[in-house]
């Protein structure tokens, strides 16, 4: 577990947020901009890598995976997929914590949102950032073309991010804003469609 402050870390989490931000303007207030829909493919990536940061950091795993999966549920009426994207965070967090029981965690995934696709690049970007770098890129790209060509290649851009420690020193996020920024924000979107 690291102790000091990880300026690279919270510097992808402010751009998995704001990214995150503009994808769901994107899908509740102008879907006809594709353009910030196309912006927004770089957040989920960023949060995969929030992910396997925090399951290897955290003190307390128990007390993490429950925040999670508590986050997922009190999503659900907010979230467009009722099995949101905070379920897939949680069954990846599991699966890297439980690695012997991978095939089950994979088979868990197939009903969440961006389902098998997003465990496996989870997995990817993993490999990359903890194994072996050239094998995780390739993975990387190999999900993406498994997933074919879509609006969903464009995540791939976030990989850069990922394999440098170039780094903007940002403002310290406070320590539980994205579990309620999740929720909050879609929440209020939709009242602005509304």
């Amino acid at each position: 577990m690291q102790k000091t402050f990880d300026h690279h870390l919270n510097m992808i989490k402010w751009i998995g947020i704001i990214t995150m931000l503009v994808d769901h303007i994107g899908y509740f207030l102008f879907p006809q901009l594709l353009w910030l829909r196309i912006i927004g493919r770089v957040a989920f990536p960023c949060f995969l890598y929030g992910i396997i940061k925090g399951t290897e950091r955290t003190r307390n795993y128990q007390k993490y995976i429950i925040r999670l999966v508590l986050l997922g549920i009190i999503s659900m009426p907010i979230t467009p997929n009722t099995l949101n994207v905070v379920f897939l965070l949680a069954v990846f967090s599991l699966s890297l914590r439980y690695q012997k029981y991978f095939l089950i965690f994979l088979l868990l995934s197939i009903p969440l949102e961006y389902s098998v696709y997003g465990f496996l690049f989870g997995w990817a970007i993993y490999w990359m950032i903890e194994r072996n770098r050239e094998i995780g890129v390739l993975g990387t790209l190999l999900v993406q073309f498994v997933m074919g060509l879509s609006i969903q290649t464009f995540s791939a851009a976030a990989v850069p991010l990922f394999l440098t420690k170039w780094t903007i020193k940002l403002p310290r996020l406070p320590r539980y804003f994205f579990y309620w920024f999740y929720p909050v924000h879609q929440a209020v979107l939709i009242l602005l469609v509304m």
